[in-house]
């Protein structure tokens, strides 16, 4: 499966502005084992306009190893594993490698709806007052819950807690809203709208994506 996309995120508050990214935003391989699957998140191509300079370039890449761990007539679990490595340009990196461990779960209420969620565990790196690299960690869970729609599609709305927004920030909320529709058996079309409602440094944020994936 190939997912690409585009999202646009505005800041507001001094020292805000736009950024975007777009292209394939993440490959997937089914392996041998139907319980494992590999995943490569490429690097996208960036802007920003943030604090009053505008930036071009690519994001880190990561490389990701997923496991379903069981599941039942109701439930599936299981966990996966992420590294980023330090690939993009300045602007766009954490200057560092970066490491996520997730716990996923999901579950059916009924025909219609569905909920589920992830427990991540982030140890993360970004870029100090004096420009050089530093690590910090993020507790990040979410929450999902999913409704089926007429016509092969389905509403969603996420919520998500950073415990550190990031590096030398506070804890953050975010709250994320779309619609996904399949086109055909082979392809999945996707928008969605999202906010935090947190202020950090007197700003906040907003975003708007779109996206495609391909699967066979």
């Amino acid at each position: 499966m190939v997912e690409t996309g585009y999202l646009n995120t505005v800041t507001t508050g001094a020292g805000g502005g736009n950024s975007s990214a777009w292209g394939a935003s993440l490959l997937r391989f089914g392996t041998d084992d139907s319980h494992v699957d590999i995943e490569i998140a490429p690097p996208n191509r960036s802007y920003s306009s943030l604090g009053g300079t505008s930036a071009n370039g690519w994001s880190d890449a990561g490389f990701i190893a997923k496991y379903e761990g069981g599941y039942n007539a109701n439930a599936l679990w299981g966990v996966n594993a992420q590294v980023t490595v330090p690939s993009g340009n300045r602007a766009f990196s954490a200057g560092g490698p970066q490491y996520t461990g997730n716990f996923n779960w999901g579950y059916t209420l009924s025909p219609e709806f569905a909920a589920s969620g992830t427990l991540g565990f982030n140890a993360l790196n970004g870029y100090n007052a004096a420009g050089t690299t530093q690590g910090y960690f993020a507790f990040i869970p979410t929450l999902e819950l999913t409704a089926a729609i007429p016509g092969s599609g389905q509403l969603f709305g996420e919520y998500a807690y950073f415990s550190q927004a990031g590096l030398g920030l506070g804890s953050k909320n975010e709250f994320d809203f779309g619609l996904e529709h399949q086109l055909g058996s082979h392809v999945l079309f996707d928008v969605e709208y999202g906010f935090t409602p947190t202020v950090l440094g007197g700003q906040q944020q907003h975003y708007f994506g779109a996206g495609l994936s391909f699967m066979n």
